[in-house]
């Protein structure tokens, strides 16, 4: 398996362990996987120094406990030589995105991953292609890693109540299996395989959206849930043929569509780390052009701002840099810092992450993001973005409530539909 997909499943598990009392039986994963955020959340383009106060607060918006899990984490990496500490801070030597998921994988191979862990990112590897049935996917792997029934049992029991994967009861003790990222490679045959299994009036709703999307990138979840109904909109979400993202701050939360595979031209759709990055950079960046007024710091020549941040010129000073871009400072995408420019002085904006400034500017180059992509951003500064897979998390929940086997004909083509 390639290190940076490796990697991202790693933090994908990491992500889903966060919410159990313990991680018995995946400690390696999780120590990984945390050490992996915390390096994407202090890493910059460029070797950088910061200041313990700042590493605090990344920690803690990455949600790192800081007076346990913080020391134990750097002492890894530094043990693994990406960082240097002092009494004052933390140097970080130069590490982009892609480079910290393959710094996650080379740290959890050192650590002497179990057989019980291997197996299971191998399981939501094979579950994000299509969707698998249970029994044959645990004879496989039983035999890959030399497990025993009862073992193997247990990895997909864990899977499962953790959240690696999804699971869709078949009847008769028969299950399948599957999760977010089917949807993210190979999608043509995958899309095609769902709609043939719909009715010819939900062909179309989905087709007009999906059209929809490709134009304007970004489509209220409102809109959406208007456009399918409630019914077809908690299929096909709760499987993961549309991104939901969510953006928020203290007076509302608004959810949007997206492609998965929106950004799979320009980079792995399975890193998916990076993309929320991206996302969140793109969201703020179009709240800045649609609801931000001139005298505040409008947006008005995108690809001259972006490409101004991808060379790593400072912009501004205007007020808005120091309202609108507080969740990319969180999560360690941009600095904003007070400076003099043309003999203004005030917040200036500056990109750490040069990558994700690359991904953005070439989405809004192509097309796949406009100024209408988001036009429903709430009317005050973005403070919180969560990204498709806990929304589409959430949605599975619900749907599970309502109609246990809502989803069942879509994955069932999928699994037997071939061509992938």
């Amino acid at each position: 398996m390639d290190k940076k997909v490796k990697g991202s499943w790693l933090i994908h598990h990491t992500n889903k362990l966060q919410s159990q009392t313990n991680q018995n039986g995946y400690q390696n994963t999780y120590i990984a996987g945390k050490a992996g955020i915390l390096l994407s959340a202090i890493s910059a383009n460029n070797n950088t120094t910061i200041t313990n106060q700042r590493l605090h607060t990344l920690a803690e918006a990455a949600n790192i406990n800081t007076a346990f899990e913080l020391p134990k984490l750097l002492d890894v990496l530094r043990n693994r030589e990406l960082i240097d500490t002092s009494i004052n801070g933390v140097a970080v030597l130069g590490v982009t995105t892609s480079s910290v998921l393959q710094h996650t994988t080379d740290l959890f191979d050192s650590l002497s991953p179990t057989k019980h862990e291997n197996a299971a990112i191998d399981l939501a590897e094979r579950a994000s292609i299509e969707p698998i049935n249970g029994t044959d996917v645990s004879e496989e792997l039983a035999d890959i890693y030399s497990l025993a029934r009862l073992e193997i049992g247990q990895v997909l029991f864990d899977a499962e109540q953790i959240g690696f994967i999804d699971v869709e009861n078949l009847g008769k003790g028969d299950k399948l299996l599957f999760n977010g990222n089917l949807f993210r490679r190979e999608t043509t045959q995958k899309i095609k395989l769902v709609l043939d299994s719909l009715s010819t009036s939900d062909q179309a709703k989905l087709n007009e959206l999906t059209g929809a999307l490709k134009i304007k990138a970004c489509i209220p979840v409102d809109t959406a849930k208007l456009q399918l109904g409630e019914i077809l909109f908690a299929k096909v979400t709760a499987i993961g043929l549309f991104d939901i993202n969510v953006v928020s701050n203290s007076t509302e939360e608004v959810g949007f569509l997206t492609l998965p595979s929106a950004f799979s031209k320009y980079s792995c759709s399975m890193v998916d780390d990076a993309f929320d990055l991206a996302k969140a950079f793109v969201s703020s960046i179009t709240y800045g052009m649609t609801k931000s007024y001139y005298a505040r710091g409008q947006i008005q020549m995108v690809d001259a701002l972006l490409s101004a941040l991808v060379r790593g010129e400072r912009v501004g000073p205007v007020r808005a840099i120091a309202e609108d871009y507080k969740i990319l400072e969180l999560k360690g995408v941009v600095e904003v810092k007070t400076g003099e420019k043309k003999g203004r002085t005030g917040p200036m904006l500056r990109l750490l992450k040069k990558e994700v400034g690359e991904l953005a500017l070439q989405a809004i180059r192509q097309g796949d993001v406009s100024e209408h992509s988001l036009a429903s951003l709430p009317s005050a500064a973005v403070t919180r973005f969560n990204g498709p897979e806990q929304n589409r998390e959430r949605i599975r929940r619900e749907q599970r409530v309502t109609s246990p086997k809502a989803t069942n004909d879509m994955l069932s083509v999928l699994r037997t539909g071939g061509g992938f």
